[in-house]
């Protein structure tokens, strides 16, 4: 049904007095909004700073780690305390201090790299844009990312912003993704604040949701599921409007929105799509289960409707989807029989990181794993009869799933990011709930370090995202070139090799590059790169063994990096595929690098001192 949102209350879901709770969390008056706001603008500023220095280059990064640091503070603490604070922000105030943080957040993300994309798998949607910028058609050949093209929601509108503007690819795609980004965040907050019936919970809720470690970084970059989330809020807030009681007219609206939305997605994400209607299913479930007929109906209907969406797009327009998907899946399902098996890891982890940050990682599990519960019983004492909270306490349990595998399973956290940027949408909710009770009983007894603690709980958990998520410790600030990194591995020396290779080799290439190079090869030089060819670089000879992987995989260029030699990998692999991946203890051998010089049958064709590439079949020119 639907339900009047409450504005002020942080326990439970009627509105607060005029004149009740008017006192800031330390007793004082409360922040105003327009002080949040230039805080986040100095942080920003440090952080920008802070990256400068990095580029730059100096010695001793620790006043640049400390200025990072303290930029992150001044953009989150201040939103936080508004928002927890005793004091209930208007709504307007909360629209704004979501605004802030999202922007801010988002802010420091182009400032990490404001030129152009360097993250890989922005790289590979770059190169998707050009294609269909070039060729006039949605489904040119990605090398690198063979599945994008039949996604091209991302691309599609990219382009077109291309055309009609005139601006570069990099600039339309930071709007895209940052507009798409704050989109979907708003949605998010509506989505909490009518379920929750509080305005003051779905803020909470949103800066709950800030704490994922991919907030700042993968929702919010240059990719096809950046795009595809804001499709999947807004279908989701039409279905609950169609449960809600509303006119015929409404509903109208309300269904053209859910469809359109829901193909959207569909055709922009395939994995967003299938979590669509994941979500929508359990909903109905539970509409059943409370005697919500309605929601039940409305729900199964948008759940049938995208499950036939996906399906028939992913048998006409995407039948390789399954192929592309696959080793994801048997990487979960191999995470799972580690966990539920009993057997352990089965390799070492590669980025475990400093101490600080796994007791940054730990304490923040312990505070939610607490927290949760609390927000369980909030919802079975308020909302036992609702679908929507019932669904989000029924998702929110993956979280302990996620958490298990982590923290037990090896590498496991990766698996663990990925699944964050929808797990945490249920757990946030359920979150907000946990701390509004705890909020709400700290003013009612006017304790006030137990504020102050609900406060530092948050901020634990929101500094854990930024301290785990992405960039990774290693490479937190940008800087020098990194062997074998990610960011710090595009720089001007290896685009020029990869253009290079485009206009002296031609597209699609088999190439063998390490893990640094292998996507600069494939954005900037439209080349296909082959992920496991470890083999041609850890060996002091060019074997016949080495002969045959190498015509079996039809590889017919290697570019060699001799920096290799010179460091150990930052990520803990020097290739896309390492089997030796955590276990290095000393840089390859500068001999196992240069030495396809004095191989018959191979030439030298590109050489700058640090990069060189050799043709493996001679192309001709072979001593």
């Amino acid at each position: 049904m639907s339900m009047a949102v409450s504005e002020g209350s942080l326990g439970g879901t009627q509105a607060t007095p005029r004149g009740h709770g008017r006192h800031a969390l330390a007793g004082k008056s409360p922040l105003p909004v327009s002080l949040v706001a230039f805080g986040a603008s100095i942080g920003v500023l440090l952080v920008a700073a802070a990256y400068a220095a990095g580029r730059l280059g100096y010695s001793t990064p620790e006043w640049a780690n400390r200025s990072y640091w303290l930029g992150q503070v001044l953009i989150v603490a201040p939103t936080a305390s508004r928002l927890l604070g005793r004091r209930a922000p208007t709504t307007g105030e909360i629209t704004i201090l979501i605004g802030i943080l999202t922007v801010s957040e988002y802010l420091v993300t182009v400032c990490y790299s404001p030129a152009a994309f360097t993250f890989a798998d922005e790289l590979e949607h770059w190169r998707s844009t050009v294609n269909v910028l070039q060729t006039g058609k949605l489904t040119s050949v990605n090398y690198m990312l063979p599945i994008s093209p039949h996604y091209p929601g991302l691309e599609e509108v990219t382009s077109a912003l291309v055309s009609i503007t005139g601006l570069p690819i990099f600039t339309c795609g930071l709007i895209i993704s940052g507009v798409a980004h704050l989109l979907f965040v708003y949605v998010l907050y509506i989505i909490f604040r009518e379920v929750s019936n509080s305005y003051r919970i779905g803020g909470v809720a949103v800066l709950c949701y800030a704490c994922n470690p991919h907030f700042a970084s993968f929702d919010s970059m240059f990719l096809y599921q950046t795009l595809a989330l804001p499709f999947l809020g807004l279908t989701l807030l039409a279905a609950w409007h169609l449960g809600s009681r509303q006119a015929l007219g409404e509903r109208v609206g309300w269904l053209s929105l859910a469809v359109l939305m829901a193909v959207a997605t569909v055709v922009t994400h395939h994995v967003t799509s299938y979590v669509l209607v994941a979500t929508l299913a359990v909903v109905s479930l539970v509409g059943l289960l409370t005697g919500n007929r309605t929601t039940a109906a409305w729900t199964a209907f948008l759940a049938l409707l995208s499950a036939v969406a996906a399906i028939g797009w992913l048998v006409f327009a995407a039948p390789d989807t399954w192929t592309y998907l696959k080793p994801y899946a048997d990487q979960t399902v191999q995470s799972f029989q580690l966990l539920f098996g009993g057997q352990g890891a089965s390799a070492p982890s590669t980025s475990s990181g400093p101490l600080s940050d796994r007791l940054l990682a730990a304490a923040a599990v312990l505070t939610v794993s607490a927290l949760l519960p609390v927000g369980w019983w909030r919802v079975w004492r308020e909302y036992r009869r609702q679908p929507w909270p019932v669904t989000m306490a029924i998702m929110s349990a993956s979280w302990y799933v996620i958490v298990a595998i982590r923290f037990a399973v090896a590498d496991g956290s990766e698996l663990a990011g990925r699944a964050a940027t929808f797990s945490f949408v249920p757990t946030a909710y359920i979150l907000a709930l946990a701390v509004g009770y705890l909020a709400a009983a700290a003013v009612r007894r006017q304790a006030r370090a137990v504020a102050v603690a609900v406060l530092l709980v948050v901020l634990i958990f929101m500094f854990d995202g930024l301290a785990n998520g992405w960039p990774p410790y290693w490479e937190r600030l940008p800087g020098s070139h990194q062997v074998a990194g990610a960011e710090r591995s595009v720089g001007p020396e290896e685009i020029a090799a990869a253009r290079w290779t485009l206009e002296a080799l031609g597209p699609g290439n088999r190439f063998a590059a390490d893990g640094g190079n292998s996507p600069v090869l494939g954005a900037y030089g439209d080349q296909d790169p082959i992920l496991d060819v470890g083999f041609l670089y850890l060996s002091p000879t060019y074997s016949l063994s080495d002969l045959e992987q190498v015509q079996a995989q039809e590889i017919r260029y290697i570019l060699v990096d001799q920096r290799l030699s010179q460091s150990l990998p930052a990520s803990g692999q020097y290739f896309p595929i390492d089997p030796n991946a955590g276990r290095y203890r000393h840089p390859i051998p500068l001999p196992d690098l240069t030495k396809f010089n004095n191989v018959p049958g191979v030439a030298r064709i590109y050489d700058d001192g640090n990069i060189v590439i050799y043709d493996l079949s001679g192309g001709g020119n072979a001593p």
